[in-house]
């Protein structure tokens, strides 16, 4: 199927934007043990990775993340913008951030918040974490006034937010090379299953895009709708909860790229309205001493 030129997918986002972004977002935003945890990260520095959002052929996001574990403690720092053709039409940008304690092989949060602007109103939510597993949340604006169902504390319990989320199949990634695992997510709106299951190791080819290339371990992520989602169903194929055929799965490369921490995301592919999503690599700080990780049969373009 062709893709839309950059004029007609300009004015097509001109319409419906921001939800496309946070389609992609979402996807990406984005959201590793032999050892435990705690022992496999102590020593390193915080590690910085930079990526770029197309949608469509066309530049979307630029992102910002920050991973620091130190001793018993996590902090995830995620910020994205919109950059390119997109970013000279609408200024939007959303900041979140994670906190949480290490122990032994598990993650538990302790805090999460995000903050962005959606149509020059603010949205935002955050959620601490009781020591019994309860989630306390603040939601602006709440979740009601978006038509949603909502979420009940029984569903909330023992959840972990987006970016703990993706932080903890990273360190398991890290630990036995397999991402098959099923994570409970809660935003503060939707409360959903991240299901992750094991594609294999692939050779992810140079690109002018990306400073990454070689060979990553390919995970699959679906997601299982169960709470708090819009009664009506104009949310996109991203977010729809009818058939799980219709919400299109995200593919995840992983790869060793920052020096004492665990397998990172370097490429990231799924689809939407407006177009193939994919996520390149664009830098991190500091970089791994070698990226040499084996060879695999299976090339990715």
């Amino acid at each position: 199927m062709p893709q839309p030129s950059p004029r007609s997918l300009d004015r097509r986002l001109a319409r419906r934007l921001p939800r496309p972004i946070r389609q992609a977002v979402a996807a990406a935003g984005l959201s590793l043990p032999f050892l435990a945890l705690s022992t496999l990260v102590a020593a390193a520095e915080p590690v910085k990775v930079t990526y770029r959002v197309f949608v469509g052929g066309v530049t979307a996001l630029d992102v910002d993340a920050t991973l620091d574990v130190a001793g018993d403690h996590y902090r995830v720092a995620v910020s994205a913008v919109t950059g390119g053709t997109i970013g000279r039409l609408f200024n939007w940008r959303s900041d979140s951030q994670s906190d949480g304690n290490v122990h032994g092989d598990d993650l538990r949060p302790t805090s999460h918040r995000q903050t962005s602007l959606l149509r020059g109103e603010p949205r935002n939510v955050t959620l601490t974490y009781g020591p019994q597993g309860d989630v306390s949340t603040s939601v602006t604006p709440p979740p009601e006034t978006d038509d949603r169902e909502p979420v009940p504390p029984a569903l909330q319990r023992d959840t972990l937010d987006p970016l703990t989320a993706v932080l903890d199949l990273l360190f398991a990634v890290g630990a036995s090379q397999s991402c098959d695992r099923s994570l409970p997510v809660f935003d503060g709106r939707r409360r959903y299953d991240m299901v992750f299951s094991e594609v294999g190791r692939r050779i992810v080819d140079p690109s002018r895009y990306s400073i990454f290339s070689g060979v990553a371990q390919q995970c699959r992520v679906t997601y299982k709708p169960v709470a708090g989602y819009a009664r009506s169903s104009s949310g996109g194929r991203f977010w729809q909860r009818n058939n799980p055929a219709d919400r299109p799965p995200v593919n995840l490369w992983l790869a060793p790229v920052a020096a004492g921490y665990p397998p990172l995301p370097v490429r990231l592919e799924t689809d939407s309205d407006f177009g193939s999503v994919v996520v390149h690599l664009t830098g991190v700080t500091p970089p791994a001493a070698d990226r040499r990780a084996g060879v695999s049969p299976q090339p990715v373009r």
